[in-house]
């Protein structure tokens, strides 16, 4: 069974309609979900994702009410003493990056989706964007594009 772990960014475009990968996120979501495929966030992604939606794209009512459907979608990863120590001392470019690494090759997940170029660089799981990991995983699938 294939699995995917979402980057924060990642998230942030499937919440944001107006955001420049929100179609392709929720492709590679739809079809994810309907081939019954792993999907992961970290519950600490949730924090960086809310502030962001809150601040810059929507009222506090409806930046809770995407946070609760992200709940809904994904598997939360919580962090765990051991995710925590690796990121520290991993070489990611930040400390955000360095949970979301340790937490996919721990799960051993088949990707990580995101959009963030600098990270993920010696990871052994491989970094895709929504696109290329629709194109990857799912293209023998007939996906909507757009979702809303």
């Amino acid at each position: 069974m294939t699995s995917l772990l979402f980057d924060a960014n990642a998230l942030i475009y499937w919440a944001c309609p107006s955001s420049p990968h929100h179609n392709d996120t929720c492709r590679l979501l739809r079809a994810a979900v309907g081939t019954r495929c792993s999907i992961y966030a970290l519950s600490s992604s949730l924090n960086e994702v809310y502030y962001v939606l809150h601040r810059h794209y929507l009222d506090e009512r409806d930046a809770r009410q995407s946070i609760q459907d992200m709940a809904e979608t994904f598997d939360l990863i919580d962090l765990t003493d051991y995710l925590v120590l690796t990121s520290i001392r991993s070489n990611e470019p930040d400390y955000e990056d360095g949970l979301i690494r340790a937490a996919a090759e721990d799960l051993q997940v088949d990707a990580i989706i995101t959009y963030d170029n600098a990270a993920f660089k010696n990871s052994f799981i491989p970094k895709l964007t929504a696109a290329e990991a629709f194109a990857e995983l799912f293209s023998d699938q007939t996906v909507p594009i757009k979702t809303k």
